[in-house]
C-alpha cells in the first residue's frame, strides 16, 4: 500500500503543480487565496504529504476545476486521505 499511496501523492502533485501554473498562479498567492500554509501547499506539490480533502476543495475552488481533477477525474482515493 505504500507504494500506491506514494504514487497517488505523486499523481496528485503534478495535477496540483499543473492546475496552479494553467491558473497564472505562484505557489504563495495560490497558498494565500486557499487559505493553505505555503510550506504544505509546497510539500503537497512536491509530492511529501497530503492536504486534507478541504485544502484540496479550497484549491480546487480557485482553480476553477472539480476535486477530482487533482486524481484523474476519480473519487478521492483513501489511500491518499488517510494512507492506508
Amino acid at each position: 500500500m505504500a507504494d500506491e499511496r506514494a504514487a497517488i501523492l505523486a499523481e496528485v502533485a503534478e495535477q496540483l503543480v499543473s492546475a496552479r501554473v494553467s491558473d497564472g498562479l505562484d505557489l504563495e498567492r495560490a497558498a494565500e487565496l486557499a487559505n493553505i500554509d505555503p510550506e504544505r501547499l509546497a510539500a503537497a506539490e512536491a509530492g511529501e504529504l497530503a492536504l486534507t480533502e478541504a485544502e484540496l476543495q479550497r484549491l480546487a475552488d480557485e482553480y476553477g476545476v472539480g476535486l477530482t481533477a487533482f486524481f484523474g477525474g476519480r473519487v478521492t482515493p483513501v489511500a491518499y486521505l488517510f494512507g492506508a
